[in-house]
C-alpha cells in the first residue's frame, strides 16, 4: 500500500543525491521518496551524514549532485539539531519569528490595520479564517505548556539548551506542516513529554521524516525505515523491529556474495595474468566482467557484532555509599533522606522529570556539589568517567579531580548536545551487574 501511495501522492522525491565534505564521501547517488501519510525514520551510524542529509532536504545545506523536489505548495516544518533564535526575543515572540504562511499572514493583517483605509481587509480576513490564524498564539501556548515551557515572556538568551530545543519543537508543531522533518526531537524531553509527542504524531495526518536514537519511540511512530550505510540508502517497509530482522538478512546475503566473489576472483585473476596481450571479443568481455567482480570481492564484509574491550583493575566492592543524603535547591528536594550503596559491576538507571535533580545527584556523588545533609563514602581506588549535559554541547578534557583516594576523569560538554540520560549511563555503566532503578 505504501508503494501505491508513493506513486499516487508523493510529497518529497530525492534523486541521485551526492554529498562530499572535502575528500570524504558521505553518500553517493542516493534516491528515495516520501509520500503523503508516510512516517519515515532515518537510521545511520554517527558521522555518516544523517543531519547533513536533513539539512540538505531542509534547505540549510548544499549538495554536489542530484535533485531534491517537493510537491508544489507543500508546507514543510524542520526541527534542526541545534536551533537558534535572536537572543533578545521572548519565548512567544520566537514562535512568530521564523516566517511561515500563518505568521506572514498575521503580519500582513497588522500592516493592513495600521494602513489608512485598511486596503484588502476583507480578503485578508477570509484568509485568516481559512488558516486558523486567530488561534495561532493560543495553539503556541498550549504546545509550549505540553513541553513544560510556561514562562512565555522569558528571554531566549536565558533558556537552557533543552528548553531552547523544546521551543523550536513547539515552533514547528504549531504550523501544522504537511511534511515534518525532525532531527533528534526527544533529546531534551522527559518520559511524559515523549509520550505526549508520540500521541500527537500518531493523531496527526502529517508526513514525517525523523532522526532519533530512541529506538522505542522510533518503533512506535515510524512505519518505514531508511538506513544510510556504505554511501547509499536501504529502504525497509516496516517499523524498527522489522528493520532489525531485514537488515540482518541483508548483511548475511551481502557477506555471502562477497565470499562467492572472492572464490571466483582468484580464478579470474590467474586467467588475467596468463592472458596474451592480443585479445578477441570474448576476452574483452571477460576482462570487463573481471573488473566488476573485483569491486565486489574487495568490498568489506559487515561485522555482525561489536565487542568492547574493558581493562579491569581492583577497585574494591563499593563505589559509592551515600548516607541519608539530602539536597534542597529553590525549595525543591532532590533527593531527601536517600541511602544506597553502589557496588562494583552494578548497573543503575536514574529516571525523573526535568528539574527534579538527576544531574545534581550525580554531582553530589562526585563531590562537585555538597549535600545539605548526609555524606557520600567513596570506595578505594575508584575511577569515574562522566559525560555531563549542558547547553553548549560536549568538550572532552583530561582534567582530573583528586580528593583523597577518589579519582574522577571528567568529560566536559562542548560542541554537541546530550540528554541527562547520556550522562547517567556514562557515569555508571562500567560498574554494573544487577539491574536497579532509582526514581528522583
Amino acid at each position: 500500500m505504501m508503494e501505491d501511495m508513493a506513486l499516487v501522492n508523493p510529497y518529497l522525491q530525492v534523486d541521485g543525491l551526492t554529498k562530499r565534505i572535502g575528500d570524504r564521501m558521505l553518500f553517493e547517488h542516493i534516491s528515495f521518496g516520501i509520500a503523503e501519510g508516510q512516517r519515515v525514520g532515518l537510521i545511520a551510524k554517527n558521522g555518516t551524514g544523517k543531519s547533513t542529509l536533513l539539512n540538505i532536504i531542509g534547505g540549510k545545506d548544499g549538495y554536489d549532485e542530484g535533485n531534491v523536489v517537493f510537491r508544489r505548495d507543500l508546507n514543510v516544518g524542520y526541527l534542526e539539531q541545534a536551533p537558534s533564535y535572536p537572543p533578545d526575543l521572548t519565548v512567544i515572540e520566537a514562535c512568530f519569528s521564523h516566517g511561515n504562511a500563518v505568521t506572514n499572514l498575521i503580519r500582513e493583517y497588522e500592516n493592513c490595520m495600521n494602513t489608512p483605509g485598511n486596503p484588502r481587509l476583507e480578503e485578508i480576513l477570509d484568509r485568516m479564517e481559512r488558516e486558523k490564524a486567530w488561534d495561532y498564539e493560543n495553539r503556541a501556548k498550549q504546545i509550549l505548556s505540553q513541553l513544560k515551557i510556561h514562562s512565555f515572556n522569558q528571554k531566549i538568551s536565558t533558556l537552557s539548551g533543552g528548553q531552547l530545543k523544546r521551543v523550536a519543537l513547539a515552533n514547528v508543531l504549531i504550523t501544522e506542516p504537511d511534511l515534518l522533518i525532525l532531527d533528534e526531537p526527544t533529546n531534551h524531553l522527559d518520559l511524559e513529554m515523549i509520550e505526549w509527542l508520540e500521541g500527537y504524531l500518531k493523531r496527526s495526518k502529517l508526513s514525517l521524516l525523523m532522526v532519533t536514537h530512541d529506538r522505542y519511540f522510533l518503533d512506535r511512530v515510524c512505519s518505514v525505515i531508511l538506513e544510510l550505510d556504505d554511501y547509499t540508502v536501504y529502504t525497509y517497509k516496516g517499523n524498527y523491529s522489522y528493520y532489525l530482522q531485514k537488515r540482518q538478512e541483508r548483511i548475511d546475503a551481502s557477506n555471502a556474495e562477497v565470499a562467492r566473489a572472492n572464490n571466483l576472483y582468484r580464478t579470474e585473476l590467474d586467467w588475467m595474468r596468463r592472458m596474451p596481450c592480443a585479445r578477441g571479443h570474448k576476452a574483452r568481455y571477460r576482462e570487463e566482467a573481471f573488473y566488476e567482480l573485483e569491486k565486489v570481492a574487495k568490498r568489506k564484509t559487515v561485522e555482525q557484532s561489536v565487542s568492547l574491550e574493558v581493562k579491569s583493575s581492583y577497585i574494591g566492592s563499593k563505589i559509592f555509599g551515600p548516607t541519608t543524603l539530602a539536597k534542597v535547591t529553590d525549595r525543591i528536594s532532590h533527593p531527601e533522606d536517600f541511602f544506597y550503596t553502589f557496588s562494583r559491576y552494578e548497573k543503575m538507571g536514574i529516571v525523573g522529570n526535568n528539574g527534579t535533580g538527576k544531574s545534581t545527584f550525580i554531582k553530589i556523588l562526585l563531590g562537585l556539589v555538597k549535600p545539605d545533609s548526609g555524606r557520600v563514602r567513596r570506595g578505594r581506588d575508584g575511577e569515574v568517567r562522566v559525560l555531563f549535559a549542558r547547553r553548549d554541547g560536549f568538550r572532552r578534557t583530561n582534567e582530573s579531580h583528586r580528593r583523597g583516594e577518589e579519582h574522577c576523569r571528567i568529560y566536559r560538554p562542548w560542541g554537541r548536545s546530550a540528554s541527562v540520560g547520556h550522562a547517567i549511563f556514562a557515569a555508571f555503566h562500567v560498574f554494573a551487574q544487577r539491574p536497579a532503578k532509582l526514581r528522583v
